[in-house]
């Protein structure tokens, strides 16, 4: 059977039950693995993946997991991955690599299919290797957590990566001080750890799964078992600063108490809970004063998740330091080992040949030729320009946080991750979900203009939705009823399906998330209309729905260049270049109301009633949201900009109407100008390959615009992503070295400046444009429906 691509025949269960949720095996998927890597505890092993196939030719990452005493049936499961591709090039091995105590123990086993290569990794290496790369890579991936305070995500800014502490938790516990980029020695550890807890609940419950053994804990009172501080002293101790519900003596109440009596299986369980993690928690501490670090990260198979383990970790890190230190957790905290011999030895210069990185963009076979030629032209006339400052402008390229390029080793990287939610695993207890990684066919890189620091951090979500339930709740259900309206379009007959089962099974898989994300918002990291849309667009392509509006866009396209050249015969005959410029603004906005992702524009955009003037018309200016003088007095009275970087929007008259004879009047007025577009598609938003046809046609019937294309004043790149709204953080390699010397940023769109980026801050001049085409969205802004934003801010020059 096949689903979105993917060949579910015969599928089975993963080996550790996780809820749910499980992870699914594909046993007869042909996507290829070339390389496995393991991490084999005392306990646990750990195992990720990379498959590479017709649909994810970037590479996707997996993460699955084995108790120990069934290892054997882990290895069979790594063969399989590894003999399951029949068409393997050439006579390179297949590789397992692995780390952790068992890579010695079960060297034999591992080594048991002949054609496979064994690599053995160090373990502490792969631990920190991992944890850099986790930290850099994927979004949401450290938090804090506390009873009152449940998962609080936090980022390590360059300036305060290093160094810190790994307090690694798996059948003992290890802790290293890491200073630098493989710069990491171990200051100390215990034997009391993840198997101590395990062996001493098994001994004294019968219990044999460790996720039974947490779950204990959820119900158990440790006050029937342990000697608390109220049991000595009646209350507080407070001369000492102890708490009369401080713990004084792990598993001590039995000692005070009939020595006969029964003890509930969960009462212990928490006790020891409490004995094991306030331990490490402590040495922990203790470490990191010695040592001088303020940042311990914790991490090993044993808190999985775990809400108490967790809790009590941060309990004892607070306490200790008197709530100047706090414990950091990781989503992934099981797989460090994995994940960094992995990718710690994985030769940098040849992982984007090996894994298919050089991805065409997808072009309509009507559309190759144009785009091709254009982008030849486009490229002989800009990139020797461009490329010669590259080098001079490295240290700048990722603006002021740099986040996840730092160090010779990173700065050699050449690839970047996101995470996919598409298909989640979770785990039992667990406050939080992992989705795959899916490895993006371009290096990502922050925006050098984007203005961050660590007293005020770039953070591309405008409304902040997990710790506002009304918020969730609306946005959830704005989702929910926009799904609907995608049924309703193709009930119509206006998408692009290839067949209603596609649709069918996006729905219900969306949907499910959506319903899982009511019960638990935190579940995929921090909640955001970002990540909503973003997950929106995970799902379609999963089943293989990449681009459902293509049709809309073509049909649309083609009617808006028929209207550009009477547009553009209108725009000249104005003899003043303010109110030429003060018309193409309103033009952009009016442009930016042909959004197919906006509900309450649908029904109009449908029966073809919206048209230029109409959207004009609808549009409201107020003072607060709209400085558009500022802008035209700077383009009138300043130097003209050297360079102008567009981030557009919708396809159509958005970007045919709207945003291409804005960047007309640009070039004319001596302003090279980039226009980015999504790499890939998402709703009706206009991309790259699509972009650079539009270019093309246009160049065809306005002298100005060829001229420009000529003469590489006028340039298309993607932007490296396939969603309505924008992480500047996150651009394609291509687009940043574009950008190098621009002076003027300009983001379109309500997904990409107003659900994204609204209080984004720059070193340069930067203008945003968009309307508020959603009812929450403006109040949130204080704003109206249809009101303009056209917001201009002189750069920072930082």
């Amino acid at each position: 059977m096949m689903f979105g691509g993917i060949n579910s025949t015969g599928a089975i269960i993963d080996g550790i039950k996780k809820g749910e949720a499980n992870d699914i095996l594909l046993p007869n998927q042909k996507e290829r693995v070339q390389k496995v890597a393991v991490d084999i505890g005392g306990s646990l092993a750990k195992v990720v993946y990379m498959t590479s196939g017709p649909r994810h030719q970037g590479g996707r990452l997996h993460f699955t997991a084995f108790e120990t005493d069934n290892v054997e049936q882990c290895v069979k499961f790594m063969h399989k991955l590894l003999d399951g591709d029949d068409e393997r090039e050439g006579t390179e091995r297949p590789v397992i690599m692995a780390t952790g105590g068992g890579a010695h123990r079960f060297r034999d086993l591992l080594s048991s299919e002949r054609r496979v290569e064994i690599r053995v990794e160090d373990e502490m290496e792969s631990l920190t290797a991992g944890l850099n790369f986790l930290i850099r890579e994927v979004a949401d991936e450290v938090f804090t957590y506390a009873e009152d305070r449940p998962m609080e995500f936090v980022e390590a800014g360059a300036e305060d990566e290093f160094p810190y502490m790994l307090v690694n938790i798996g059948s003992g516990v290890s802790i290293l001080r890491v200073a630098g980029e493989g710069q990491f020695e171990r200051i100390s550890g215990t034997s009391l750890g993840g198997g101590t807890l395990w062996g001493l609940l098994h001994l004294l419950t019968g219990e044999r799964s460790f996720d039974a053994m947490l779950g204990m804990t959820k119900s158990g009172d440790n006050t029937k078992v342990d000697m608390m501080v109220g049991d000595i002293y009646g209350n507080d101790y407070g001369k000492i600063g102890l708490k009369a519900s401080n713990i004084a003596s792990s598993m001590g109440g039995v000692y005070r108490k009939t020595l006969d009596k029964q003890y509930d299986d969960a009462d212990i369980a928490r006790s020891l809970l409490y004995m094991v993690s306030n331990n490490i928690g402590q040495i922990a501490y203790l470490n990191a004063q010695l040592h001088g670090i303020r940042r311990i990260y914790f991490g090993g198979y044993f808190i999985r998740g775990h809400p108490l383990t967790m809790h009590t970790l941060s309990y004892a890190i607070n306490f200790w330091s008197k709530g100047q230190m706090s414990a950091l957790f990781l989503r992934h905290e099981g797989f460090l080992g994995a994940t960094g011999a992995f990718f710690k030895t994985e030769p940098r210069a040849e992982a984007a040949e090996e894994n298919g990185l050089e991805v065409a963009a997808d072009v309509s076979e009507e559309e190759g030729a144009v785009a091709d030629s254009l982008g030849a032209a486009m490229a002989a006339a800009t990139t020797h320009r461009v490329e010669e400052r590259v080098a001079a402008d490295a240290a700048a390229s990722t603006g002021g946080r740099r986040r996840g390029r730092r160090g010779t080793a990173a700065a050699a990287k050449t690839y970047s991750f996101t995470e996919n939610f598409s298909i989640a695993g979770s785990i039992t207890d667990a406050v939080g979900s992992l989705g795959m990684l899916d490895r993006a066919p371009a290096r990502l890189m922050a925006l050098p203009q984007l203005a961050s620091s660590a007293a005020q951090p770039y953070q591309p979500d405008t409304v902040d939705l997990t710790r506002a339930p009304q918020l969730q709740a609306y946005w959830i259900s704005a989702m929910e009823r926009n799904t609907h309206g995608l049924l309703e379009l193709a009930a119509d007959g206006a998408l692009e399906l290839g067949g209603e089962a596609r649709l069918t099974q996006f729905v219900a898989l969306y949907l499910d998330h959506l319903r899982r994300l009511r019960e638990r918002p935190l579940a995929y990291g921090a909640m955001s209309v970002r990540a909503l849309l973003g997950l929106r667009e995970q799902c379609l392509h999963e089943v293989g729905l990449d681009d459902i509006f293509a049709s809309i866009k073509r049909r649309e396209t083609d009617a808006a260049l028929a209207a550009l050249p009477p547009l553009l015969a209108h725009v000249d005959a104005i003899s003043s270049p303010r109110d030429r410029l003060r018309l193409l603004l309103h033009n952009v906005l009016a442009g930016n109301m042909f959004d197919w992702g906006s509900t309450a524009l649908r029904g109009a955009l449908a029966n073809g009633s919206l048209d230029l003037e109409r959207a004009r018309d609808q549009i409201t200016w107020r003072d607060s949201f709209a400085n558009a003088d500022r802008f035209l007095d700077r383009v009138d009275h300043g130097p003209a900009y050297a360079r102008a970087l567009v981030f557009v929007d919708n396809s159509g008259a958005d970007v045919c109407l709207g945003v291409l004879p804005f960047a007309r009047f640009l070039v004319a007025h001596g302003t090279s100008v980039v226009l980015a577009a999504n790499s890939r598609p998402a709703l009706n938003d206009v991309t790259e390959s699509e972009l650079l046809a539009i270019v093309r046609r246009a160049a065809l019937v306005d002298e100005c615009i060829a001229q420009a294309v000529d003469d590489g004043r006028l340039v298309v790149c993607g932007t490296g992503s396939s969603e309505p709204c924008l992480d500047l953080r996150k651009l394609d390699e291509r687009l940043v070295r574009l950008s190098h010397g621009a002076d003027l940023v300009v983001i379109v769109g309500m997904g990409r400046a107003i659900h994204s980026n609204y209080h984004a801050r720059f070193s340069c001049d930067s203008l945003k444009l968009a309307v508020f085409k959603n009812q929450m969205a403006a109040d949130a802004a204080g704003a109206h429906i249809y009101d303009a934003l056209c917001k201009y801010v002189p750069g920072s020059g930082t």
